[in-house]
C-alpha cells in the first residue's frame, strides 16, 4: 500500500487537530496570565485602599504568580516535546488543573475575601447540595449566568490542550524562551518589592499559601503537659444569681451581619435602620466581636463556649472536633428547667450541624425540611427568605404547649453571599441587608406585641463579619479588629447599660445566659459576662483569622491586638505579646488539643 497523500483526509485531520492543540494551549497561556492579571489588580484594589499603600501590592502579587506562570509554561513545553503520550497528558493536566485552582482563588477572594485553602475543600467540598443553592443564587442574576457560560466555554476549549497530540518541538523550544523570563521576573518583582504585610498571604500565590501549615503540627506530650500544668494554676471566676429572672431567651444570628452596615455604630452606610433604632431604644455594644470568620464558628462559640480554632493534625475544624463538651448551651439550659431550641430556614445537615447540635442536647432541630416551609421559594442552602422564617417561629410561639421556658436560637441565610434580594430576585447587598434589618424589625414588633418583652430577651448579633474586603475607613480606625467587628444587640427584660463600650464576644454567651437563668457558672477570666446590671468583659476577646488559617488575634485593651502563630510546641507570638502570655497560650494550646482528642474518638 502506497502511504497517503499529503492531501489525504487522515493528514488534513491531523493538521486541524495539531492546529487545535496549539490554539488550545495558547488560549490557556492567555487564561493564566489572565487570572495572574486579574488577581494582581484585586490585591492591589483592595489591600492597597484599605492599607493607604497605593502601588505597593501588585508588583509582589505579580511576582508570586509569575513563579506559577513559568513552572506552568515549563510543563507546556515537556508536553510539546516528550515522546512519551502519558507524560505528555500529565504535564499538560497539571497546568490545567493549576488554572482551575487559580480561578477559583480569585473568585473565593471577590466573593469572600478568602483564599483558596486545601482545608476548604474537604470541609465544604462534600456539601454538593448547599453548594448548589448557593452557586443557583448567583446564577440568577445576568453576571453571574454570562461568567458561567464563559467559564465553561473556557474550560471545555483548555480540555484540549490536555490530550495527548504530537511532538512539535518548535512550540515546545518557544515556551521554554518564554519560561525563563517569566521565572527571572518573578525573582526580580518579589526580590525588589518584598512584602512587609500583616496579610501577606493575600499576595502570596495559591500554591504557596496551601504549603504545609503551622497550624497542622502536633504538639509533644511534654509540652501539652506543661500547658496543661499552667492553666490549672489560672484562677477560676464563679458566679451565682439567686435572683435570676428565668426569662425566655431568644438568640438570633443574622448571616454576615457586620458593624460596617450600621450608622449607629460609626459606619457611613445605613443598612440597619431598624436595629439601629431598637438599640437605641434597649441595650447595644459598641465593640462587640465574632470569634470566627464562618457561621459555624459562631455556632461552636455560642452552643459550645470553645474557640473555634483548627486542632492540630487537622486542615480544619469540623463539629466532631466539638462535641460532647460540657457544659454546652443546651446543658446550661437544662439545668434549670429550660428547653433548648435551634431555628434556621437553612439544610441542617448541612456540615453535620443538626446532628452535632442533638449531640450537645438541644431539644428540638428545626431546618429547611420542615413541613411549614412545603411548597414554599427556595434560596441559597434550600432555605426560605427571612420573613417566611419569622413567621414560623411565631406559629410555634404561638402554638406551643405548656408554660416550660426555653432558650431558641434562630439562624438567618437571607444575607448569605451573593446577598441575593428576595424582594427583587437580584445581586443586591445593600439591598438584600435592609431587608434583613426589615425582617428582624418585624419579628421584633410581633414579639413586643405577644407579651414577650415583658419577661423575655432578644438577643441579635451577627454571625460574623462579611466575607468582604474591609473599606479603607474601616481599617483606619479599627485596624485587624475590623475583621470581627459585629452588631451585638438586647432587648426585652434585662437590666443591664443601655450603651456597652467594654469589648466582648460570642464565648461570652454561655456565662451570661448562666447568670440570667439562674445556673452557678465558673469561667476563666478569658470570657465575660454581660446579661446583668454590672457587666463583667473577659480579659481579653480571640478571634480566629480566616485569612491566616495559622494565626489568631488577641484583642487586649482598648488598643492592643496581638498575633498568635499556631506552630505546635513552637507556637509564638507576633507582634509582640500581650499581659499574661504565658497562661493565654496554654489556655489556647490546652482546647486545641482537647479538640484533636475529641475528634479522634468520633
Amino acid at each position: 500500500m502506497h502511504p497517503p497523500s499529503p492531501t489525504t483526509p487522515s493528514r488534513q485531520s491531523g493538521r486541524k487537530s495539531g492546529l487545535l492543540q496549539r490554539f488550545a494551549t495558547g488560549a490557556l497561556i492567555v487564561v493564566l496570565l489572565g487570572l495572574i492579571g486579574a488577581r494582581a489588580y484585586w490585591v492591589e484594589v483592595n489591600v492597597g485602599g484599605y492599607t493607604g499603600c497605593h502601588g505597593c501590592f501588585i508588583v509582589p502579587s505579580l511576582g508570586a504568580d509569575l513563579w506559577l506562570l513559568g513552572c506552568a509554561l515549563g510543563l507546556l513545553a515537556i508536553g510539546c516535546l516528550s515522546r512519551w503520550d502519558w507524560l505528555r497528558v500529565l504535564a499538560r493536566s497539571v497546568v490545567l488543573m493549576l488554572a482551575v485552582a487559580m480561578a477559583l482563588d480569585l473568585l473565593l477572594l471577590q466573593l469572600f475575601s478568602q483564599r483558596l485553602h486545601i482545608g476548604d475543600l474537604f470541609h465544604f467540598g462534600g456539601q454538593m447540595g448547599a453548594n448548589w443553592s448557593v452557586l443557583r443564587s448567583s446564577l440568577q442574576s445576568t453576571p453571574g449566568f454570562i461568567t458561567a457560560i464563559a467559564a465553561l466555554g473556557t474550560l471545555s476549549l483548555l480540555l484540549n490542550a490536555c490530550r495527548a497530540g504530537g511532538l512539535d518541538a518548535r512550540v515546545g523550544k518557544w515556551l521554554i524562551v518564554l519560561a525563563v523570563p517569566s521565572l527571572a521576573l518573578a525573582w526580580g518583582a518579589q526580590a525588589l518589592r518584598p512584602v512587609q504585610y500583616v496579610h501577606a498571604s493575600l499576595v502570596e500565590n495559591v500554591v504557596s499559601v496551601n504549603l504545609a501549615q503551622g497550624s497542622t503540627r502536633e504538639f509533644s506530650t511534654t509540652h501539652i503537659d506543661r500547658q496543661r500544668g499552667l492553666l490549672a494554676r489560672t484562677p477560676r471566676i464563679c458566679q451565682a444569681n439567686p435572683q435570676a429572672n428565668r426569662p425566655n431567651v431568644i438568640i438570633l444570628l443574622a448571616e454576615s451581619l457586620s458593624s460596617w452596615h450600621s450608622k449607629l455604630l460609626g459606619s457611613a452606610n445605613d443598612w440597619t435602620p431598624r436595629l439601629d433604632a431598637i438599640a437605641r431604644d434597649n441595650h447595644y455594644f459598641t465593640h462587640f466581636y465574632a470569634n470566627g470568620f464562618t457561621t459555624s464558628g459562631a455556632e461552636i462559640a455560642i452552643g459550645s463556649g470553645q474557640l473555634p480554632i483548627n486542632p492540630p493534625a487537622a486542615f480544619e475544624y469540623s463539629f466532631k472536633h466539638f462535641a460532647g463538651i460540657e457544659p454546652s448551651l443546651a446543658s446550661l439550659a437544662h439545668a434549670a428547667g429550660f428547653q433548648a431550641l435551634f431555628f434556621t430556614p437553612g439544610d441542617t445537615s448541612f456540615l453535620g450541624i443538626g446532628d452535632w447540635l442533638k449531640g450537645i442536647g438541644f431539644d428540638e432541630v428545626h431546618g429547611s425540611r420542615d413541613d411549614y416551609y412545603s411548597a414554599m421559594q427556595r434560596f441559597q442552602f434550600n432555605a426560605v427568605e427571612d420573613r417566611v422564617f419569622y413567621r414560623r417561629f411565631i406559629d410555634w410561639y404561638d402554638t406551643r404547649t405548656g408554660n416550660q421556658p426555653f432558650v431558641a436560637v434562630l439562624l438567618s441565610v437571607s444575607s448569605h453571599p451573593p446577598f441575593i434580594n428576595p424582594e427583587t430576585g437580584k445581586v443586591d447587598p445593600q439591598g438584600a441587608f435592609r431587608y434583613v434589618d426589615a425582617q428582624i424589625g418585624a419579628f421584633h414588633d410581633a414579639l413586643e406585641a405577644r407579651g414577650f418583652m415583658d419577661n423575655g430577651i432578644v438577643v441579635v448579633m451577627g454571625d460574623h463579619r462579611t466575607m468582604t474586603p474591609l473599606s479603607a475607613d474601616e481599617f483606619q480606625r479599627y485596624g485587624d479588629r475590623a475583621f470581627a467587628r459585629v452588631p451585638m444587640i438586647v432587648a426585652g427584660k434585662v437590666e443591664m447599660p443601655a450603651v456597652i463600650d467594654d469589648a466582648f464576644q460570642q464565648t461570652d454567651v454561655l456565662p451570661s445566659l448562666a447568670w440570667q437563668i439562674g445556673v452557678d457558672f465558673c469561667r476563666l477570666p478569658y470570657t465575660g459576662s454581660f446579661l446583668r446590671p454590672d457587666p463583667k468583659p473577659p480579659s481579653i476577646v480571640v478571634h480566629a483569622r480566616g485569612d491566616d488559617r495559622n494565626r489568631v488575634d488577641i484583642y487586649q485593651g482598648p488598643l492592643g491586638t496581638f498575633g498568635y502563630h499556631l506552630k505546635g510546641d513552637d507556637s509564638n507570638w507576633v507582634g509582640g505579646q500581650p499581659q499574661n502570655a504565658a497562661a493565654i497560650a496554654a489556655w489556647i494550646d490546652v482546647q486545641r488539643a482537647d479538640a484533636q482528642v475529641r475528634g479522634q474518638k468520633r
